[in-house]
């Protein structure tokens, strides 16, 4: 499958249906693939970081050159089980919300392309999108973190301990 399908079809099942006319469409199309991309479905378009978040100028040659195939959503190509749980998870917690997939991406592009730390990457974050409300980039942020945290068997274990003992707690409580 080429990438051009693939991204096709992955548009099609987050139910988003392109119009290269519409500035907001090309934004969120460009977020969605990326942060598709950093979940680990592969493309092969390279994204740099510019002023409205990571940006593949490949990609924007694609939807441009074929914006009839992307309009329709019409490609011969499927996702793999994988491939539609990302999307699934994406459009989950981002929607197609332009803010929230420019704020998310962004930090995902300073976190885990420039290996940023944290706090780094959301002073960053905060500084160039300014125009944004705080609440809106603490939001994007938190979604992004959500979306592309994957916590180690160790981070599991002890996180499933800590609320093991929650739940005790509040057995205990109930009972008393």
């Amino acid at each position: 499958m080429n990438d051009r399908s693939k991204v096709i079809a992955c548009f099609r099942e987050a139910g988003f249906r392109m119009d290269t006319g519409q500035f907001e469409h090309r934004l969120v199309a460009q977020k969605l693939v990326y942060l598709l991309k950093l979940k680990g479905v592969e493309f092969a378009y390279p994204f740099h970081l510019y002023v409205r978040g990571p940006y593949s100028p490949d990609l924007a040659r694609e939807y441009y050159q074929h914006a009839d195939e992307f309009s329709r959503c019409e490609t011969a190509s499927t996702l793999s089980s994988a491939e539609a749980d990302s999307v699934a998870g994406l459009t989950g917690l981002f929607g197609k919300s332009p803010s929230l997939l420019e704020i998310g991406a962004t930090y995902g592009y300073l976190a885990y392309e420039m290996h940023q730390p944290p706090q780094q990457a959301y002073r960053t974050v905060r500084r160039m999108k300014s125009f944004y409300s705080n609440e809106q980039i603490v939001k994007g942020i938190n979604r992004a973190k959500q979306y592309l945290f994957v916590p180690t068997a160790e981070e599991r274990a002890a996180l499933n301990a800590e609320l093991q003992e929650w739940q005790r707690a509040g057995i205990r409580s109930m009972r008393q």
